[in-house]
């Protein structure tokens, strides 16, 4: 008897998490529809972000496996995964420092559209300064822990 309860109370559960997990995908492909609209250079250089982010994830991936197969080399190892993880982690506070600027200004656009213009076009020039800093910088980091590693 109580695992019939506990099985309907799991199934109860199940769907329940998955429409809030479509609910906040679907208010941050609102967000982005937003950017890419009223900045598309913006839009752009965070979609690059998250491939960078991406990039290094599967880097570091790549990392921890060649350390498991050579436990001997952790040290060279450890010192090429801390690099990527500085840069990954580099990125990803950027790329969600910026989203919750965007985010800010597209729920002000919404609220008073021509108010949320104006303001989100002074912001959005200052964001996207420092995203394509942020991007050239880890465009020289990646350079220079690939020129460390393979010797260029």
């Amino acid at each position: 008897m109580n695992k019939l309860i506990l099985f309907f109370f799991l199934l109860m559960l199940v769907p329940m998490g998955c429409d809030e997990q479509e609910e906040v995908v679907d208010a941050q492909s609102q967000v982005y529809d937003f950017l890419h609209e009223m900045n598309p250079d913006l839009h752009s250089t965070l979609s690059k972000m998250k491939k960078e982010i991406a990039n290094a994830d599967e880097k570091i991936q790549l990392l921890y496996d060649l350390k498991d197969r050579h436990p001997n080399q952790r040290k060279m190892v450890n010192k090429s995964l801390k690099q990527w993880q500085g840069l990954r982690k580099k990125l990803n506070f950027t790329l969600n420092k910026i989203y919750d600027k965007v985010e800010r200004a597209y729920v002000a656009y919404k609220i008073d559209e021509i108010q949320g213009k104006e303001k989100f076009s002074a912001i959005s020039k200052a964001l996207l300064e420092d995203a394509n800093t942020v991007l050239a910088n880890a465009e020289t980091t990646k350079s220079l822990i690939e020129e460390e590693l393979y010797g260029k």
